[in-house]
């Protein structure tokens, strides 16, 4: 690997890196909205399926970055093509009605294609001093991009259930092959520090948009006391999260992150990035329930039933995946490392 860019122990998000999260985040507001404007069960898993697909790009990126520092060199290239992409698919509608153009879900599934593609090429130039992890990209990227872009641009083309099943399928497979083909290989996590910043950035600008979605719901309507106390409940609800993950977990997983080594470090830390889908994915849901209850509220209506479903949801999803990324994080097994990479 370049000495020149390698990453250190203390190595810290870069503005560059920032400006990546902030335009991945307005991404996954855009399903925020998308899941809104549905309200049923089938809008969340469409949302989430969308989601998914973003996480799994925004992840790759950020551990990129933890190995190579990610404003200089291949990385900056990667990371600003990376960008532009984003921004492109977050603007159509990917999920159309029959008899509507299929150029949006088209659009976001070549989309990905580009960005794996974009994201494997720099991968390899940023690893050229190290065989081992050029070969453990070219293992896990050529498994995944194929199948992964079959179901994406199918479920495209067919739209309607397949679409949905083939897209939510093909979140599935990422993970899974992700997860499968790093079984004994050669990811690195170079600095922990790095990776909690990363994980934490996406976490508080998720909440950040929460608390918008919560001022956009009370400016729908007319200003009553009603909506001042929903508003209200709602800001100690996002506190409340936010309390949860930085004042309760955030800081333990990052020291207890980095005083692990090795495939143990790498192990756990994998486990908490995917884990880390869960906890902003509760976060969407509970801003898209607490920004429909208020607009509810504020026109003198009763809260709907899917804005309870979405807010129950997601604190329940929010709350299991701190929880266990806590006890992941916070473990130390008494037995040596195995040797074993995620």
């Amino acid at each position: 690997m370049a000495t020149e860019t390698a990453t250190a122990e203390r190595t810290r998000a870069t503005p560059l890196e920032l400006f990546f999260d902030l335009v991945y985040v307005f991404a996954f507001t855009q399903v925020t909205h998308l899941m809104a404007d549905g309200e049923s069960i089938r809008s969340i898993l469409g949302g989430l399926a969308i989601l998914g697909v973003l996480w799994w790009s925004w992840a790759s990126h950020a551990w990129l970055a933890n190995q190579q520092v990610a404003d200089r060199g291949p990385v900056r290239i990667g990371i600003l093509a990376a960008i532009a992409t984003v921004l492109v698919i977050s603007i159509p509608e990917v999920y159309p009605a029959d008899g509507e153009s299929l150029f949006g879900a088209l659009l976001f599934s070549i989309g990905f294609v580009v960005l794996s593609i974009v994201y494997t090429a720099v991968n390899l130039v940023a690893a050229r001093g190290d065989r081992a992890l050029r070969r453990q990209v070219l293992r896990t990227m050529s498994v995944t991009i194929v199948p992964v872009s079959i179901a994406l641009i199918s479920g495209a083309l067919l739209g309607g259930t397949a679409q949905l099943a083939l897209w939510l399928a093909a979140v599935a497979i990422e993970g899974i092959t992700i997860y499968l083909t790093s079984q004994g290989g050669a990811w690195l996590l170079p600095s922990a520090a790095h990776y909690a910043e990363r994980h934490g950035l996406v976490v508080i600008l998720a909440l950040g948009e929460s608390v918008i979605s919560i001022g956009l719901g009370a400016s729908h309507s007319p200003i009553t006391v009603g909506t001042v106390i929903a508003a209200l409940i709602a800001i100690v609800v996002a506190l409340g999260l936010w309390w949860v993950y930085f004042g309760r977990v955030s800081d333990a997983a990052e020291h207890s992150i980095e005083a692990m080594t090795g495939n143990h470090r790498t192990r756990t830390a994998t486990i908490g990035t995917y884990l880390h889908f869960g906890t902003v994915a509760g976060i969407l849901l509970v801003s898209l329930g607490l920004g429909g209850a208020i607009e509810s509220i504020a026109a003198a209506h009763v809260p709907a039933e899917f804005d309870w479903i979405a807010l129950i949801t997601g604190l329940a999803l929010f709350l299991a995946a701190t929880a266990a990324y806590s006890a992941v994080a916070t473990h130390n097994p008494t037995t040596p490392d195995s040797g074993e990479a995620p």
